[in-house]
């Protein structure tokens, strides 16, 4: 794991001295979900799926859950028992991805019930959720309503379509683009419509840079790249690095 020791000294040099003097500093770009590392100036959240537990690299920004595709194929009791675990190290800055998929074979109601169990665990560490969802944004906000949920739900790899962006935002979900929405030319005018501060980028599993992601974010958006740089480090910041949460306890 020497790259990502690499990435995480270099990455959080950049945020201190930004915080330090944020007008002349160079921010770092936020990666809100990737399934790899990549040595550079940017700040990654590692996906760590639940049964890939212990994350022992104690240097690497990461967040775990048990994924729906992953129900019935893995022990949910050792899953949540190494999630909860986890959820104490301070690298460890998010629960998921974790959700709900309505394309996917497995029982619904047993998600629903997976899903609940890693919100009652965020709200336990005062941990944000980084949700999988795919056909299932009613089931989701009518859960957000029902739990009365304090803690900040971020939908990565967001591909939703004007009314659900519209309605999501209004419920006050966080959304993530990755590659696919950001390559669709009918989701730019979705995308125009996020607020600011709601809005991150992602790589995910791709294969795409989080370079080449921020600079064609920045082209639909029409906005400077240092700007959308900016601004989602200031969401990052917003949700991760109050003194109660895991950035700032484990920065200074």
């Amino acid at each position: 794991m020497q790259e990502s020791v690499l990435n995480f000294n270099q990455g959080h040099k950049n945020i201190l001295k930004c915080m330090k003097n944020p007008v002349q500093s160079h921010l770092p770009k936020i990666n809100l979900h990737t399934h790899q590392i990549v040595i550079g100036e940017q700040i990654q959240v590692l996906n760590v799926f639940a049964q890939d537990l212990p994350m022992n690299e104690n240097k690497q920004y990461f967040s775990t859950g048990l994924h729906p595709w992953h129900i019935g194929k893995v022990n949910p009791e050792t899953c949540f028992q190494a999630i909860e675990l986890a959820a104490k190290q301070k690298n460890m800055l998010a629960i998921g991805e974790c959700g709900l998929d309505r394309s996917i074979a497995t029982e619904f109601s047993l998600q629903l019930s997976h899903f609940k169990k890693h919100i009652e665990i965020a709200e336990k560490y005062n941990k944000p959720l980084i949700i999988h969802c795919v056909r299932a944004f009613s089931d989701l906000i009518q859960l957000k309503k029902e739990t009365k949920s304090s803690i900040p739900w971020l939908i990565h790899g967001y591909n939703g379509n004007m009314d659900t962006t519209k309605n999501l935002v209004r419920h006050g979900f966080y959304l993530s683009a990755g590659e696919k929405f950001l390559s669709s030319e009918s989701k730019h005018t979705v995308l125009q419509t996020i607020p600011n501060d709601r809005i991150f980028l992602e790589t995910d599993d791709r294969e795409i840079s989080i370079e080449d992601v921020y600079l064609l974010a920045s082209q639909i958006l029409k906005i400077e790249e240092n700007t959308l740089i900016k601004m989602i480090f200031n969401n990052f910041k917003t949700i991760f690095g109050d003194d109660k949460l895991a950035l700032n306890n484990y920065l200074t």
